[in-house]
């Protein structure tokens, strides 16, 4: 594509090229990981309200759920669930220091 001499735009593959997607397959791995783990712990019923989102560097995992009401009552068992999730995760050398619970990102995942 021909730039134009008089306009100060960028052509769109200039900027591409530049773009640091931060691709990290081990990442996306561990996050399917823990989905799995996650759905063993909490089972079917509650597999529909609430999935894993993310998983930081500084070992927390964060879980959307679908309302405030389901993440309150996660929150109230997060010790037994960081608990269960370790003792699946420990094969794999995942070791989850916390859970955060997230229903305002809900949404984001809703179109998934």
């Amino acid at each position: 594509m021909k730039r134009i001499n008089y306009s100060n735009f960028e052509l769109l593959e200039d900027v591409i090229k530049e773009l640091d997607f931060n691709y990290n397959p081990q990442k996306i791995q561990n996050i399917e990981v823990l989905q799995n783990f996650w759905q063993e712990v909490v089972g079917k019923k509650i597999i529909n309200l609430a999935k894993v989102h993310s998983f930081s560097d500084d070992n927390k995992l964060t879980i959307v759920c679908s309302d405030s009401f389901v993440a309150n009552e996660l929150y109230l068992e997060k010790a037994k669930l960081v608990d269960k999730m370790n003792k699946k995760a420990h094969e794999t050398g995942i070791k989850i220091k916390d859970i955060n619970f997230d229903y305002k990102k809900w949404k984001e995942t809703d179109d998934e």
